[in-house]
């Protein structure tokens, strides 16, 4: 909605997002249906872009059509090609994530209903919940990264130009960061979040993905403050950078 892809469209592409992390066994990522969700991706926000850019409204891909970046030549707008990417990774972003910690809180909330039944009674205690939520299932459990130059670490030197997997959701559950790591807990003080990543490539949608979670936590609890989850019909989305359930089942007490 913010980026201003109509509303007919939202739920076919909220689950073609889903298949651009598929992996085929024996085959990884490079298969048929990413690249078949890629190119359909590709072509609505490329459409849109277009059509942004003759009749322009008020959202993110009008923005997108009138930013500019500034680089050897000076000042430009951005390409079509830089519109289109930049409009992916907000999009892909922006819905995958928060979908996977939505999921995470329906499941952790009922397997601890006492403290649920301490956040339906008092909604102050969800941003923090939020917090504990992020640190104890993240969503985007590893980072991907490359080291520009060698760096020592632990007694290990990881040599420049290497490629490095930051496993930040292991992060969340270090026991020298955090008391009982593995006990989850809504009253937890979480002073450094790394779900979000950090330094210059903190998420940029961390604001906008906190506010979501509580929002829909907050109206969840107000209007079904029990719930029990169907482990037997629950499934895990297979992808190699996001972690959570493509399928979470929720019985609804009466």
């Amino acid at each position: 909605m913010l980026l201003g892809i109509p509303e007919a469209d939202q739920g076919r592409l909220r689950r073609t997002v889903d298949q651009l992390f598929h992996i085929e066994p024996g085959v990884g990522q490079a298969n048929d249906t990413v690249m078949g969700a890629a190119i359909e991706i590709h072509g609505s926000l490329s459409d849109l872009l277009d059509e942004r850019r003759l009749r322009p409204r008020d959202d993110l891909l009008a923005a997108l059509t009138q930013a500019e970046v500034t680089d050897e030549q000076g000042d430009r707008p951005l390409t079509q090609s830089e519109a289109i990417d930049f409009a992916i990774m907000l999009f892909t972003a922006g819905t995958e994530t928060v979908a996977r910690l939505i999921g995470w809180v329906g499941l952790v909330l009922a397997d601890h209903p006492d403290q649920r039944a301490r956040l339906a009674d008092n909604h102050t205690l969800i941003p923090g919940a939020i917090e504990e939520l992020l640190r104890f299932e993240a969503p985007s459990p590893v980072q991907g990264r490359f080291a520009t130059r060698d760096v020592t670490l632990h007694g290990a030197t990881i040599p420049g130009g290497s490629k490095v997997a930051l496993l930040t959701g292991s992060a969340g559950r270090d026991e020298r960061k955090y008391v009982n790591p593995d006990v989850f807990d809504i009253r937890r003080r979480v002073d450094l979040n790394l779900a979000f990543g950090y330094g210059i490539h903190f998420c940029l949608g961390a604001a906008l993905a906190r506010l979501e979670g509580r929002i829909a936590l907050e109206e969840t609890l107000a209007a079904y403050p029990e719930w029990t989850v169907d482990r037997d019909r629950a499934e895990m989305l297979y992808t190699h950078t996001v972690r959570g359930y493509k399928h979470l089942p929720i019985d609804l007490a009466p």
